[in-house]
């Protein structure tokens, strides 16, 4: 009975699957990392996959928010790649990185001669984008002039390139991304509400490093499996990867990612040593990495010989608070006790 309803259910899951491929969609099945490009299994993320899986489908207008670094165009791509526009444009633009005087140039194009220096015909983002999708990071930088036209145009009245008379009435989905708090811009007049209430249609929230901290080894597998292909570099070690799962990572997925780059291009452990040095730990409070006096002991040896190092420092650092110890390291308590136990550790 028992492999019946098992069979049951993976035929339900497949004939799931062929529906969504069927339609033009990519298989919701998740990876062993998590959806797409986005890396991740926390109960959050499960919580943000199933709404992109969702929503992805429709044309619904998607705002995505969080802070620097979190992953939000690739949220967007996934929302894209999963939609039925996934074979037409993607295109991504940083809206704070236009300057004000060319913004309406930039999403609406121009022809030849229409100010000085147009000696050719220039297609806008909203042409480029036109059957696809247009992806507006940094949403909130867009001025509010520009905010009327944009409105205008995606709602069906359309928009002129400059230095032409022909009006151009786009098809395009808008996924926009901030870290800004957009309600509060709305309050300040810095925001149409209007336009707020256009692009805000679901919301998808991306939760900082820190509020996902078991995310963090499989992000740390995922970016040296793509750094390090041929596994050549040593094992981190679990001391080590304690201070990086406690860390609050203020600049998120992308922060941790040059971390492990910067780990990978030098080969040696001690860009960790930089790492905590550069968030005021100070180069003398971490214990020395095995060195070549470790060289003339097996593995084994030499990595007890590294954590008991490790213990002993912040055992003396915190003042043999050991619950304080314990938990900085990620150990229970009853673990730190067996481990000072067996390297008979003693209070000097």
């Amino acid at each position: 009975m028992a492999d019946a309803d098992q069979c049951k259910g993976s035929m339900k899951i497949q004939t799931e699957d062929r529906d969504r491929q069927s339609a033009g969609l990519a298989s919701p099945l998740p990876s062993r990392y998590g959806l797409g490009e986005i890396v991740g299994q926390s109960h959050k993320m499960r919580e943000l996959y199933d709404l992109i899986l969702e929503v992805a489908p429709s044309e619904a207008g998607v705002l995505i928010t969080g802070e620097s670094g979190t992953g939000k165009e690739l949220a967007a791509r996934a929302v894209h790649r999963l939609g039925p526009r996934k074979s037409n444009p993607f295109l991504p633009v940083n809206c704070g990185g236009i300057p004000g005087n060319l913004v309406e140039s930039e999403f609406f194009g121009y022809k030849k001669g229409a100010f000085s220096g147009a000696h050719i015909d220039k297609s806008g983002f909203l042409e480029i984008a036109d059957k696809g999708t247009l992806f507006l990071d940094e949403i909130g930088e867009i001025n509010v002039s520009m905010q009327v036209k944009l409105l205008r145009a995606l709602d069906g009245d359309g928009y002129t390139p400059l230095g032409s008379n022909l009006v151009l009435k786009p098809e395009i989905r808008i996924i926009s991304a901030t870290n800004r708090d957009l309600r509060d811009l709305v309050q300040k007049g810095g925001m149409r509400p209007d336009f707020f209430y256009r692009i805000n249609v679901v919301p998808l929230y991306l939760p900082p490093l820190r509020e996902r901290r078991e995310d963090i080894p499989l992000l740390i597998r995922h970016f040296l499996e793509k750094f390090d292909p041929d596994q050549t570099l040593p094992r981190i070690p679990g001391p080590v990867m304690a201070r990086l799962e406690q860390h609050d990572w203020p600049g998120n997925i992308r922060e941790l990612q040059n971390i492990i780059h910067r780990y990978a291009a030098l080969k040696r452990l001690d860009v960790f040593d930089l790492f905590f040095e550069n968030r005021g730990v100070g180069k003398d409070s971490t214990p020395d990495e095995p060195g070549p006096e470790d060289l003339g002991l097996n593995l084994s040896q030499a990595m007890a010989q590294f954590e008991k190092r490790i213990l002993l420092h912040h055992l003396e650092k915190n003042r043999w608070n050991q619950t304080r110890v314990a938990s900085f390291l990620g150990i229970n308590r009853k673990t730190l006790h067996s481990k000072i136990k067996k390297y008979r550790l003693e209070k000097v």
